[in-house]
């Protein structure tokens, strides 16, 4: 059985959100995700260089941006050419509209796939797994070759998870040790 919980029902008050319209506050600190039509481009770009803090941990922070998992993150990270710990102050805006461009695909790809289930405890309603991890080019390939350059992709220990680089296609900034 699986001990995490994914969601719960409750009644909570509305509060007016950002966009306008009127959220539960007990969600009102979550950003929108990337394939929102309201997601702005431009203040999540000037909010991720305020964060201080490197990019994959970025991602994974919901009042950043929301619906970007280990996984996503590791994949779009991969695509961009980009290391988990490349320090966010420093990302340029081309970099920042790319990796942006690189997470709408990979989410976008997975939810044409159904997601991606290792297990038979993500299933979608009909029982039936996701099949975006068959392609997989970063996550959970810990010593396989990278598919760009052949170099074996590199697992390291982060926020009691893994990460997946390559070491090549994405080197570890200068100074960056490896979280954990």
């Amino acid at each position: 059985m699986d001990q995490r919980t994914f969601g719960h029902l409750m009644v909570a008050p509305l509060v007016e959100a950002p966009d306008g319209g009127v959220v539960p506050d007990v969600v009102a600190h979550i950003a929108p995700d990337p394939l929102d039509p309201l997601f702005d481009e431009e203040a999540f770009a000037a909010a991720l260089r305020r964060k201080r803090t490197g990019i994959k941990r970025a991602l994974l922070d919901q009042s950043l941006v929301s619906g970007i998992g280990n996984i996503y993150a590791d994949e779009a990270l991969w695509r961009a050419r980009l290391h988990g710990e490349r320090p966010t102050s420093g990302l340029r805006k081309a970099q920042v509209s790319l990796l942006v461009a690189q997470v709408r695909d990979v989410l976008r790809e997975a939810l044409k796939e159904g997601g991606t289930s290792f297990d038979g405890l993500y299933v979608n309603v009909n029982g039936e797994s996701g099949y975006f991890e068959r392609g997989l080019k970063a996550y959970g390939r810990g010593g396989a070759p990278c598919e760009r350059c052949g170099t074996p992709i590199r697992r390291d220990a982060f926020m009691n998870r893994s990460s997946y680089t390559c070491p090549r296609c994405q080197p570890r900034p200068r100074g960056a040790r490896p979280a954990g």
